[in-house]
């Protein structure tokens, strides 16, 4: 089915459809990591909106390079047609990104010089109009103390934070370390937990060298994206292996990347951009989880969702979708601040006009007070043939119209 047909059929499904707008709340937490990975999924209106509306300096070294050495060869990745809708420059100029690199002096790692930094910068009529900071830090997070934490970063960030209301700082965690692991992954924790409890902004360094881009998670692995067992062996490198087998220039682009690979430096850029987009007023995309990933064809069987969007977006009305065609391909919803994460096909028409029935229990509902829901799927016994097929599932928000989507789960048909 064409795109046309598709927004059609899903216009066709809003003019039933309305609930109250609602925005994110000044308080809850921004947690960008290796979810936040798959730039398609940003919608472009937010790009947009993030180069009009942002102002960012980035202070960092070596290891921090990695997210604009990885913005800069995004553009050139991305700029066919001649439009660099990635571009970022300091200043702004031609309608690109104001990203101010290297604005500070050295990296978060150094204190007080960092906090000393981040004042003076601030105090400077010159950059009145920045409303980013951030900071990354090279190796010194591996050895600080819980104790160290606190007094160096911690605290010294949420008083710039008051200082300075109409600033947004963003966190981060410190790059990864296998030989300093345990250390390494109980600071990093403590930053993931102070900014989830406090609404904070988390740039999520580490996470992010964790996972490689099928979703694969390496527990013991090194900035370098080397991955080892639990005795510190070295098993290989994830991102050596993913590129080489991969499309380069299509699947993933050579760019500089200080101490790693040119993936890890991508997948940086990525998130980035959705970060950029979150500052911007993006939402971001709702948790759905499945109780189950798979249904043998045999049998037939059922897999309930979960849905949970937030309290802030409280009885508002979800569509759920599916698609046996996968993933890759977005389809941008009506007024361009979101996407459908599916690759809309015969199977999504079906969820569409068999909403609720047996087989597609709650797909078209109304969230709790909460922003909670649950759905089901349940299928039948199905021919042998379906065997080895990939479903996935996404929702949508209404507000009234498409405004937020989900995280796309999968759910396997096996023998």
């Amino acid at each position: 089915m064409n795109p046309l047909s598709c927004t059609a059929l899903l216009l066709g499904a809003s003019v039933v459809l309305s609930s109250s707008s609602s925005s994110l709340l000044a308080g809850d937490p921004i947690l960008i990591d290796h979810s936040c990975t798959v730039i398609r999924r940003v919608p472009l209106a937010w790009v947009k909106k993030a180069k009009k509306d942002l102002h960012i300096a980035y202070g960092h070294t070596s290891h921090g390079s990695q997210l604009t050495s990885g913005m800069s060869g995004l553009v050139k990745f991305t700029k066919g047609g001649g439009v660099a809708l990635f571009a970022w420059n300091r200043g702004g100029k031609g309608g690109a990104l104001d990203l101010h690199d290297y604005a500070m002096k050295g990296d978060v790692g150094y204190y007080p010089q960092w906090v000393n930094e981040t004042k003076k910068y601030l105090g400077d009529a010159k950059n009145a109009q920045v409303n980013v900071i951030l900071w990354s830090w090279c190796g010194q997070l591996s050895g600080y103390t819980k104790q160290q934490m606190i007094d160096r970063y911690l605290t010294p960030m949420a008083k710039l934070e008051k200082s300075y209301p109409k600033v947004r700082f963003v966190y981060m965690t410190g790059h990864l370390n296998i030989w300093w692991h345990a250390n390494t992954k109980a600071r990093n924790d403590q930053v993931r937990a102070f900014c989830k409890l406090g609404g904070r902004v988390l740039y999520d360094f580490a996470d992010i060298e964790s996972w490689d881009p099928d979703g694969t998670h390496y527990p013991y692995a090194d900035d370098a994206c080397n991955y080892y067992d639990a005795k510190k062996k070295k098993l290989g490198n994830w991102a050596i292996n993913w590129q080489n087998s991969h499309k380069k220039d299509v699947e993933w682009y050579a760019c500089s990347s200080a101490h790693s690979q040119p993936l890890n430096a991508n997948r940086k850029a990525f998130a980035a951009w959705w970060l950029w987009a979150r500052l911007a007023g993006w939402k971001g995309m709702a948790a759905l989880k499945p109780d189950g990933k798979s249904i043998p064809v045999k049998t037939g069987g059922k897999i309930r969702f979960q849905l949970d969007a937030g309290s802030a977006e409280a009885r508002r009305v979800y569509l759920m979708l599916g698609s046996a065609s996968g993933t890759r391909s977005n389809l941008v919803l009506p007024g361009e601040f979101s996407v459908l994460p599916l690759q809309f096909d015969a199977f999504s028409v079906l969820t569409l006009t068999a909403l609720n029935s047996q087989a597609f229990g709650s797909f078209l509902g109304t969230l709790d007070s909460l922003g909670s829901a649950q759905a089901t799927l349940s299928l039948p016994a199905l021919p042998s043939s379906a065997a080895g097929q990939t479903l996935h599932f996404s929702y949508l928000l209404f507000s009234p119209s498409f405004d937020l989507s989900s995280q796309p789960v999968a759910v396997r048909l096996l023998p």
